[in-house]
């Protein structure tokens, strides 16, 4: 998936947007994130082993986040093998002192959203592992409970499902990140888990700008300065 083979006909020719006036200052051991591997690529035709290190890092720390786009893609009933049909793309754009580019966002990762269910299994063994602790496995239920709960209350309820902030190689999923999504007939709404945080992102809505089949089917976002809502977003 490319994000140029859209993004121009969403966001506009003009591919900046300024940025707060006075962009926080960030302390000096706190290097800027980017999205990069933890080690040297494998050889052609080797598999990672089981204990290989994730390539890519952790969602950044909170405060540094000035704006965060959800985009969310729907690969229909039956997406192919180790495919999921819903998965929702985060593109995250930190306070570095120059104009936020959508295009060139500071971290991004593509979250795919499965049975709660199978999301809080994962959790009960890590803990049972010892690497989540009581306190640490009770969010995953929450949401798990939560999701439940939409399903069995809202009338127009399409479906609830829960997906893991991770990095390849194989299921290394960072403890204490992870989204649920829930969808109705009206719309879509998600809640970002980062640790002992929670973001709430939407309502998403319709992309209507593009109708290029790898472009995304919603857009929510979450924009805390207000640097993205009011230009392309009007």
């Amino acid at each position: 998936m490319r994000d140029s083979d859209w993004l121009d006909a969403f966001i506009g020719s003009e591919p900046t947007v300024p940025l707060m006036s006075s962009p926080p200052t960030l302390p000096e051991a706190d290097a800027p994130l980017t999205l990069s591997r933890a080690s040297a690529p494998r050889p052609a035709g080797k598999k990672p082993r089981k204990d290989s290190k994730p390539w890519f890092t952790r969602f950044p720390p909170l405060g540094r986040v000035r704006a965060m786009r959800a985009q969310f893609f729907d690969n229909g009933p039956n997406p192919g093998k180790g495919n999921t049909q819903h998965t929702i793309k985060l593109r995250v754009y930190l306070g570095d002192g120059m104009p936020l580019n959508q295009r060139t966002p500071h971290w991004h990762r593509l979250v795919e959203l499965i049975d709660p269910k199978k999301v809080v299994a994962w959790a009960e063994q890590e803990h049972a592992a010892g690497r989540i602790p009581e306190t640490g496995l009770a969010p995953y239920r929450e949401a798990a409970d939560a999701a439940a709960a939409w399903m069995r209350d809202e009338p127009e309820a399409l479906w609830a499902k829960m997906g893991h902030i991770g990095s390849p190689p194989g299921n290394h999923y960072f403890h204490g990140q992870f989204l649920l999504v829930v969808a109705g007939e009206e719309g879509m709404e998600a809640r970002l888990h980062l640790d002992a945080e929670v973001i709430e992102i939407g309502p998403f809505y319709a992309n209507t700008r593009s109708k290029k089949a790898n472009a995304p089917k919603r857009h929510a976002l979450y924009d805390p300065h207000g640097l993205v809502a009011g230009t392309e977003d009007a």
